[in-house]
């Protein structure tokens, strides 16, 4: 068997060059059930590059009885769009709009000016061309320039501009998803006023990042904000030092599992580790640094309030941390059929800052000795937009420069730990 033509109709702005990447695999089949499965392959391509509202299939006979003729029916989405959102994470809410072309220049490319304002990001704007390899959905390139300033004042007295560029290739594997970017970003730390403690004041001005990152995601829960059963496991890794002035390596594992444990209790636990080294001998730059300690982060202490910290005021964010927690979910009397639980949970971590001419292992093992520990009760709540936590907290162990959040604490956004 063969496919004696393969048609695809209604395309007007798209390039055949793309049509004929997505359906190459289909014309080398040479039996009647591999050519059923690939024509459903490339149908399903088409569908996910997002520049048609349909794909239907017609499969016909030939005037060769050993050939079929396939005919793909497709009506290309209108090109352009606008899309508005608000989104809410890290204890911060923003709202959003960006304006899209949809297949720019004929070969499933997308154009994306993407603009947006909230609490602790004053403002976002980002400008990005994407497009995917030989017409594959899961293999994507993209190139973009952004600015964006950061309003830290809520934690730490000073504000950050950062502008850049970045290429990013995104590609789904069999073991997940993964990014490889190279960036280069210019950054400055400002609006410190003179009460200021000496530790920003010294991080005042510009630098100049060029990095190298990769990600990989692998999740195999089954739902984002409150998962019952399943997995999820994230590494990144960066090397700044490709031209610049700061050079390091920075390594970040998440982890996560749960589990059910019948009648709609669940248990969860999280494990959760960074790690950035200075390559030139030098202390870290606040801007690169690690923060934790929140209502997504570890309960019962403020926004980055756990780990260094100048007179009792500023966060100074870390070079190394480790933070875990352990929960229990409970069905809720007459709501089990409502996305509320009940939980317990018990959650701790640590965060340091490295000297540079300390040994690494020196560093580790101070990390592990006085933890920052908390436990508490809650309950959780699930809309299909975020997830909103009401927690009873108690701190049960804390450093002298921790900032606490007592009793009460609320927390919205989507990934909680």
């Amino acid at each position: 068997f063969y496919i004696h033509s393969f048609r695809i109709n209604g395309t007007k702005r798209t390039r055949q060059a793309l049509l004929e990447s997505v359906i190459y695999d289909a014309l080398q089949a040479r039996t009647l059930g591999t050519i059923i499965d690939e024509v459903r392959v490339a149908a399903d391509k088409l569908r996910r590059l997002d520049i048609f509202q349909y794909v239907d299939v017609f499969l016909d006979s030939s005037n060769d009885p050993r050939a079929l003729d396939v005919i793909l029916s497709v009506e290309e989405k209108s090109r352009f769009w606008i899309k508005t959102g608000t989104e809410i994470g890290n204890d911060a809410g923003s709202a959003n709009i960006s304006l899209n072309v949809r297949n720019a220049f004929g070969g499933a490319e997308s154009l994306e000016a993407y603009m947006s304002a909230g609490t602790q990001t004053s403002h976002v704007f980002e400008f990005c061309l994407a497009k995917p390899i030989n017409g594959n959905p899961d293999s994507r390139v993209d190139i973009s320039a952004f600015s964006l300033t950061k309003n830290n004042q809520i934690y730490s007295s000073h504000d950050e501009i950062m502008r850049g560029i970045a290429l990013k290739w995104r590609v789904f594997s069999r073991i997940g998803y993964h990014e490889l970017s190279y960036g280069s970003t210019w950054r400055q730390i400002c609006n410190i006023s003179p009460e200021t403690i000496l530790s920003i004041r010294e991080s005042a001005g510009h630098s100049l990042k060029s990095s190298v990152t990769h990600t990989l995601i692998r999740d195999k829960r089954d739902d984002l904000m409150l998962p019952s059963k399943g997995y999820y496991i994230k590494l990144f890794q960066e090397f700044a030092g490709l031209g610049g002035d700061v050079s390091f390596i920075k390594n970040e594992i998440e982890s996560q599992a749960n589990f059910p444990l019948g009648k709609g209790f669940i248990f969860s636990a999280s494990l959760r580790n960074g790690f950035l080294y200075t390559l030139n001998g030098q202390q870290s730059k606040i801007s690169d640094r690690f923060f934790l300690g929140g209502a997504q982060s570890i309960r019962g202490f403020k926004l980055n309030g756990i780990g260094p910290r100048e007179e009792k005021k500023d966060s100074l964010g870390g070079d190394l941390y480790i933070a875990g927690g352990v929960s229990r979910f409970t069905p809720l009397p007459k709501l089990s059929n409502y996305p509320v639980k009940g939980y317990l949970f018990m959650n701790g971590g640590s965060l340091l800052q490295m000297n540079p001419s300390q040994r690494i292992l020196s560093s580790i093992f101070s990390l592990t000795r006085a933890p920052s520990v908390s436990a508490g009760v809650g309950i959780v709540y699930r809309s299909s937009i975020l997830r909103l936590e009401v927690n009873f907290c108690l701190p049960l162990a804390a450093a002298t420069s921790d900032k606490l959040k007592k009793r009460l604490q609320l927390g919205l956004g989507f990934n909680f730990w």
